[in-house]
């Protein structure tokens, strides 16, 4: 299952909706979280055409004034939602995943900007996730960072981390370290940087997937990048061939690297043929750390 979490910027205009389809199909994304749509009236959104079909769940709420706006998207059948609970600052899905026993609770976050609203928010959403048992899923544009390095040319906000690590420490989730970009958020002519956006999961979920991994992805039509949270373990390829300095002093390892570079024969373009000569290589000292030196 793949989820994403993009803080869209105003969705109005037929190339921030395609921009959404297209990450939707390129990513088999599952759910979709969108913040600040900046639409009074949600029920405008296209949400046909964000999804690219018909098969899909909607929850959404509108924005207040040019501030915020949620919507949320689902593939119905991997998920199914039985109730809603929702504020200006979020959008909670609960209900069921096909193959998850527990009841899966997806909240899409838009985090407000003064300090003292975000401690009321981290309260509210502590009181909720503590009457509410299951596996949890929160994603978004928070409005806060946990550290100083996770801002670049802005203000750092002691109090406001304070209160955020504060509520991820009590309610027991797991904020997973991102890949991709460093930041999220770019603004004043890429001047000021901040990570905003992030997954934060509990406990249950990485039960229930350990290989989570997320992924800040290039941005286009907003100053957020989109986040992937993904339970699949990305596929770099084979695993790396580790070589040990220790081997070199070893009995037999520069006969055997000498003898396989030499005797290969090979065919096809130069990095063709240069890469399958790495790999007998490799093959080569493999046979002889396992027949001669076993560790």
């Amino acid at each position: 299952m793949n989820f994403l979490s993009l803080n869209i910027n105003g969705i109005g205009g037929e190339h921030k909706v395609a921009w959404i389809r297209r990450l939707k199909r390129k990513h088999k994304l599952s759910f979709i979280a969108i913040q600040e749509t900046q639409l009074l009236d949600a029920e405008i959104i296209d949400a046909r055409a964000c999804w690219g079909s018909t098969d899909f769940g909607v929850s959404r709420t509108s924005s207040y004034g040019r501030s915020g706006g949620l919507l949320s998207l689902w593939d119905n059948k991997m998920f199914t939602s039985t109730d809603v609970i929702s504020s200006r600052n979020y959008l909670i899905n609960i209900g069921t995943w096909e193959g998850i026993s527990r009841p899966v609770i997806i909240a899409n976050i838009y985090g407000p900007q003064l300090v003292r609203e975000k401690a009321l928010l981290w309260e509210e959403l502590k009181g909720i996730i503590q009457s509410i048992n299951g596996v949890w899923i929160m994603m978004g544009d928070f409005n806060a960072v946990r550290r100083p390095e996770e801002r670049f040319n802005s203000i750092f906000c002691h109090r406001t981390a304070r209160d955020f690590n504060k509520f991820i420490l009590e309610v027991g989730f797991t904020d997973l370290k991102m890949g991709g970009f460093r930041y999220t958020c770019f603004r004043n002519e890429d001047i000021k940087l901040s990570k905003l956006d992030r997954f934060l999961i509990s406990p249950r979920f990485l039960d229930i997937a350990p290989k989570t991994s997320v992924t800040a992805l290039p941005r286009e039509l907003s100053d957020h990048c989109p986040i992937l949270l993904s339970t699949t373990k990305p596929d770099f390829g084979h695993p790396p061939f580790r070589l040990f300095n220790s081997w070199l002093l070893r009995e037999g390892f520069e006969k055997t690297l000498i003898t396989s570079w030499n005797n290969f024969i090979g065919f096809g373009t130069p990095d063709q043929y240069m890469a399958a000569k790495l790999r007998h290589v490799k093959e080569a000292l493999k046979k002889w750390r396992a027949t001669e030196h076993p560790i």
